[in-house]
């Protein structure tokens, strides 16, 4: 799965930074299904999409428009159902959770044995982990954050999310309301916005979200709420020493009171292991510090912990497909390419 949807030729972005993705306005008939569900595999995730009229015919548009980490996507659609299955999640491992606000219209979503009908204002949160389905019942518009997982996760347990993941949120009282208002302006705002203060705003909205799962999920028990706490803390003594490659599990132990095989636990009731949480962490970091800074492939192999600069790259290479110097030339040539008032290719990909 790519970062960002694939742009045709009709792509157009505006001083917003809003990017209209795809509009099948213009485009014959026999083309609008297939191009539709293109899009929505890129800029989403892996899905099948199903039509209860397969002769009719078939108006959506889909707007993008990035905040900090966050992607807030403006969708109008005709009917239409779509579907994630484990044979996708298998081929596209994509685990980014997906919020989805009903603006006009209604619609059904299923997940983790849970249903929720959503209309006007309301929303609910799907796991891309998790097989899921969305079935717009009428014509509907609506906003769509798609939020990389480790946002949620490092400011809510992870069985938190589990528990509200296919569950309908309202958004007509309380802080379900003020969530759904910020979102809705966020994602039809004209006013243009710089990146710091785009990011500001979507932390802001990040931590309004959790305050509104917080009021809602079911309590957690005194054990969970310890081992999770516990399990952040090792968590951040990992990243403190994130560029000390012989710094040990032992070591982080002493240094929080903890025994090895209780961390051993904590991360395995995570479904990983230190080494591995770790490891993709190195990477991960390795990865921003390319597309944010003008370090050195050799720099950021020391500064996230690789002993040495050929190991780290092999590292990333199976990692992300490409050299770290790859990655960078080839996320550099993308940006220029799709800046505003530039047109990227049909088949570019971030």
């Amino acid at each position: 799965m790519t970062d960002s949807a694939p742009i045709d030729d009709s792509v157009c972005t505006d001083a917003t930074g809003r990017q209209i993705v795809l509009s099948t306005h213009e485009l014959a008939s026999t083309e609008r299904r297939v191009l539709w569900a293109d899009t929505l595999d890129a800029t989403y995730c892996e899905m099948d999409v199903d039509w209860r009229d397969g002769m009719s015919p078939f108006e959506a548009e889909l707007a993008v428009r990035p905040y900090g980490k966050l992607t807030m996507s403006l969708v109008k659609a005709d009917p239409h159902t779509v579907v994630r299955t484990p044979a996708m999640i298998a081929s596209d491992p994509n685990d980014d959770y997906l919020l989805c606000l009903i603006t006009h219209g209604s619609v059904a979503l299923l997940q983790n044995g849970r249903e929720a009908v959503l209309e006007q204002g309301a929303f609910a949160i799907l796991d891309a982990t998790a097989p899921f389905v969305v079935d717009g019942v009428t014509e509907f518009e609506q906003v769509v954050v798609r939020a990389p997982r480790e946002l949620l996760d490092a400011r809510l347990p992870p069985y938190t999310m589990h528990d509200v993941t296919g569950a309908g949120f309202s958004g007509r009282a309380g802080m379900g309301r003020i969530v759904s208002r910020l979102l809705v302006e966020l994602a039809t705002t004209s006013d243009p916005l710089s990146t710091r203060s785009a990011a500001s705003v979507a932390d802001s909205a990040l931590d309004l979200l959790v305050a509104t799962i917080g009021d809602t999920a079911p309590a957690s028990n005194s054990t969970r709420r310890v081992h999770h706490q516990d399990f952040q803390s090792v968590q951040r003594m990992m990243e403190r020493y994130l560029h000390d490659p012989d710094h040990t599990t032992t070591e982080i132990s002493a240094e929080l009171g903890m025994s090895v095989r209780y961390i051993h636990k904590l991360f395995s009731a995570a479904g990983t292991t230190p080494r591995t949480w770790l490891y993709e962490l190195r990477l991960d970091r390795a990865r921003t510090q390319l597309l944010t800074t003008d370090l050195t492939v050799a720099e950021i192999s020391e500064h996230v912990g690789f002993r040495d600069v050929s190991h780290f790259s092999r590292a990333f290479r199976r990692r992300f497909g490409a050299s770290p110097a790859q990655f960078r030339r080839i996320s550099t040539a993308t940006q220029s390419s799709t800046r505003p008032g530039a047109v990227a290719r049909p088949d570019a990909q971030s």
